[in-house]
């Protein structure tokens, strides 16, 4: 689809690029494959327009224009926070050509290729599944409804539902479908072209699956498939990412666009939950379901939690967005004053990407005297110093809930459900 005569762009996430020249279905394909960024007509004409991408990174394609959208931060940085993200970043730390330079997308078509190459070394994970067949002979569960349907319960053949010993297993096609997003990219290098389909072939005998970005599954976590924790999760976001043929003709197009938002979230909440000594039913995915109103009809949505007895002691929001010159927006505060009343606590803290605008800051909110603690995360910095600072905010959670480590203070109970 890409033509060697193809336009390119390079646009920074936040940042406009004004007086961008496109044509008319250009402008269409670039809304609707990246729908967050502001695409505004240029004053004074009326083939020129301002883009603005928010901040979802990575790489548009349409038959003459290429648009790569690069971070606000630096390309290591970026690399380090996916890594770490995904429980990658031991292995990440042993890649040092896989550092510096190149595209986002090349970057991580190669880093996500090798981790599948590490993941499989020891053969593909295999486990059961149900399948329907119609054998001579009967095997597993009878489907009786389904030989009167089709045979009149003459037998043989005999419909049944067995289980299967098997390698394509979602697991292993989460993997795939993840490659081929990767490799269906026409902008990407002939050195991760060349990566990614040696990570394909590791996979022969496993099922082509298509996932919606939006309705990627997750896979539940055990001790037999505990070392593919690294590659899914990289996998599902780079699937979380891909939105793949636009349409036939003019206005034929991909995208592939990394949500930092997540990124960071993901980021904050393993290395806080790494650092606070918690399990993941302590520090969760999810906040457990909890409510603003007394008729429970507003959820409240926390990105980041600390529950012990089934009850939320800490709540906080990871924030990595573009903010003005003045400190942190009004409607963050909000929110999170909003988490400290419904759920009882004297505290939130809402985490920053630094940027500019943003310090370390703590408001004592007037006639309840709760606070609201504002702390920054320098990306750029080395990731031992970025891991050390969410070493201290992390000392600082652990000091207003009491001193305690969860496993301290964690009733008999337990927190089943939470996980």
């Amino acid at each position: 689809m890409l033509r060697a005569s193809s336009r390119r762009l390079t646009l920074t996430e936040f940042a406009k690029m004004e007086a961008v020249r496109l044509t008319s279905e250009e402008c269409d394909a670039l809304r609707v494959l990246y729908p967050e960024m502001r695409v505004e007509p240029s004053r004074g004409s009326s083939s020129h327009y301002d883009l603005t991408p928010t901040q979802r990174i990575g790489i548009l394609c349409l038959p003459n224009l290429v648009v790569e959208v690069r971070p606000k931060i630096d390309m290591p940085a970026v690399l380090f926070l996916v890594s770490y993200a995904c429980e990658a970043a031991e292995w990440f730390d042993a890649q040092p050509d896989l550092s510096s330079g190149g595209e986002i997308v090349d970057m991580l078509a190669v880093i996500y290729a090798r981790l599948v190459e590490r993941t499989t070394r020891r053969g593909l994970l295999a486990g059961y599944l149900e399948e329907d067949d119609a054998l001579q002979a009967p095997r597993g569960r009878i489907r009786f409804e389904e030989q009167l349907r089709r045979r009149f319960l003459m037998a043989p053949p005999v419909e049944v539902r067995h289980d299967v010993f098997t390698t394509d297993i979602l697991e292993n096609r989460l993997l795939l479908a993840a490659l081929i997003a990767l490799v269906r990219l026409p902008s990407l290098s002939a050195v991760a072209q060349r990566e990614v389909a040696r990570a394909q072939r590791l996979l022969g005998g496993v099922m082509r699956a298509h996932f919606a970005p939006s309705a990627v599954p997750a896979v539940v976590l055990t001790r037999l498939n505990h070392h593919y924790e690294a590659a899914v999760t990289l996998a599902r976001v780079l699937l979380q990412a891909a939105a793949l043929d636009l349409g036939a003709g003019s206005a034929q197009g991909v995208a592939f666009l990394i949500d930092m938002n997540t990124v960071f979230e993901k980021f904050v909440r393993r290395a806080l939950r790494a650092s606070l000594g918690a399990s993941e039913g302590e520090f969760p995915n999810k906040a457990p379901l909890s409510h603003m109103d007394e008729a429970r009809q507003v959820a409240l949505k926390p990105d980041l939690s600390w529950v012990v007895g089934g009850r939320i002691v800490w709540v906080g929001d990871a924030k990595y967005k573009r903010l003005s010159e003045q400190a942190s927006p009004n409607a963050d505060l909000y929110q999170m004053l909003a988490y400290e009343i419904a759920l009882g606590l004297p505290t939130g803290t809402l985490i920053y990407a630094a940027d500019k605008g943003i310090t370390s800051a703590e408001h004592v909110v007037a006639n309840c005297g709760k606070h609201v603690r504002v702390v920054a995360l320098d990306l750029n910095a080395p990731p031992k110093a970025v891991l050390g600072r969410v070493a201290e905010i992390a000392a600082m959670i652990r000091e207003e809930v009491g001193g305690k480590t969860p496993r301290e203070s964690r009733p008999a109970s337990g927190l089943a459900g939470f996980n």
